[in-house]
């Protein structure tokens, strides 16, 4: 009678164990039958793309094709914000960008551009915060030409919105500033008036020549205008259609 009960006992915990293995067993099979319905890309596939931020530089098409030329071929689970981000983050014009997914199919995009200042060594930018970068050149607006050694970008572009408000106030305009490799300033005006500034006493020399400039005549001649002195300055001249024509005839 005891070794029957002892039968029993024993075939009731093996009994137990085997529907616990099925048990397990039965939810691996549902966990994996899930995974593969939420990753199948039939099944929940990212197919809107909401952008937002304003853009006039970032192109609409190279947009939809950095974040949905992957994109269709994932669901909502498989894609890899992390991922998407990283992408659009390499576009030139992007400055920041943040990429959210909404259920079941949306891709939310929120994304700044360069805002940029000014060309740099002629065939860069660099954006307000004076940092230099490169990208397609889609800017219609005249942008004041920077230049100088590549590290010194922040100082160009804050001597260069300095020298800008000074004269401006007298009605001249700066179209581009240079720091040349010895560290000496030089200023292009309307007209492609070149200014010779140096290295030390900007303002004074700048509102020297502010003062002496209406007097010279005449000013539509005027190639540079060297101020790198202690008093004075020097003035050079353009090559008129006269000054050839007589130097032909001599």
């Amino acid at each position: 009678m005891e070794a029957k009960t002892q039968g029993r006992t024993k075939g009731g915990f093996i009994a137990g164990v085997i529907f616990f293995l099925l048990v397990i067993w039965g939810c691996y099979r549902t966990a994996l039958d899930v995974k593969d319905w939420l990753t199948d890309a039939s099944r929940l596939p990212m197919s809107e793309l909401l952008l937002q931020g304003q853009h006039q530089y970032l192109e609409t098409e190279e947009l939809r094709m950095a974040v949905m030329g992957d994109a269709e071929l994932r669901n909502f689970f498989e894609l890899d914000v992390n991922e998407l981000q990283a992408r659009l983050n390499t576009l030139p014009w992007v400055a920041q960008v943040s990429v959210r997914k909404m259920w079941p199919n949306k891709i939310k995009v929120y994304l700044t551009e360069q805002e940029v200042a000014a060309r740099w060594n002629g065939n860069r930018f660099v954006n307000n915060n004076g940092e230099i970068f490169v990208a397609p050149d889609r800017v219609k607006a005249p942008l004041m030409r920077l230049s100088g050694p590549d590290d010194q970008a922040v100082k160009v572009l804050e001597e260069s919105r300095r020298y800008q408000s000074l004269l401006a106030a007298k009605g001249y305009k700066v179209l581009g500033v240079n720091l040349t490799s010895r560290h000496a300033w030089e200023l292009t005006l309307d007209g492609d008036i070149k200014l010779f500034v140096g290295r030390s006493d900007i303002a004074p020399r700048l509102q020297r020549f502010i003062d002496a400039f209406p007097v010279i005549e005449p000013r539509e001649l005027v190639a540079y205008v060297d101020l790198r002195y202690d008093t004075g300055m020097a003035v050079g001249w353009k090559i008129s259609k006269e000054t050839v024509h007589d130097q032909h005839r001599r």
